[in-house]
């Protein structure tokens, strides 16, 4: 199996809102804007709560499933006032709605043509920009913040073959 960094991965958003779960054909029907400048894009994916019980009867304290967070990753940006992305990102900071996102993996079979990467779709409020500021030689940097209120769905990559 292949080791993949994330050079080379895209970040895009739709600018239409969201209000509802998407099944996977339904984000895949959307219309996306990429995201220039991005550096970081923290963690994704569901975690869910442990719940515990303990009972005079039993030594072993009970443990059960609870509310799954769907995630809360930041986004870095290097600021770009005119990046197409980046100005939807801000718009989207704006309001109340919920919006899809899409990353689009650079784990492309080579030279297989017709083959796709593998694509994480998700759903979620947008917050910010904020701006970490920082030393003479550190890049203007914007970092919106992601409330995710999906699960993520994976499309794992796919051969053309």
């Amino acid at each position: 199996m292949a080791t993949n960094t994330n050079a080379g991965r895209i970040f895009e958003v739709c600018a239409t809102p969201q209000q509802d779960n998407l099944t996977e054909a339904e984000f895949a029907a959307l219309t996306y804007v990429r995201v220039s400048g991005v550096g970081n894009f923290g963690e994704t994916g569901s975690s869910t709560n442990i719940l515990t019980y303990d009972t005079w009867d039993d030594e072993v304290t009970q443990k059960g499933k609870g509310m799954t967070n769907a995630g809360d990753p930041e986004l870095e940006v290097r600021y770009d006032p005119t990046d197409p992305g980046q100005v939807i990102l801000r718009t989207m900071a704006e309001t109340t709605f919920n919006y899809a996102f899409r990353v689009v993996g650079n784990d492309k079979p080579d030279n297989d043509p017709g083959s796709t990467p593998t694509i994480r779709y998700n759903r979620g409020l947008v917050t910010g920009p904020r701006q970490p500021n920082g030393r003479n030689e550190d890049f203007q940097l914007d970092i919106f913040g992601l409330g995710l209120n999906q699960k993520q769905i994976t499309v794992p990559p796919t051969s053309g073959a």
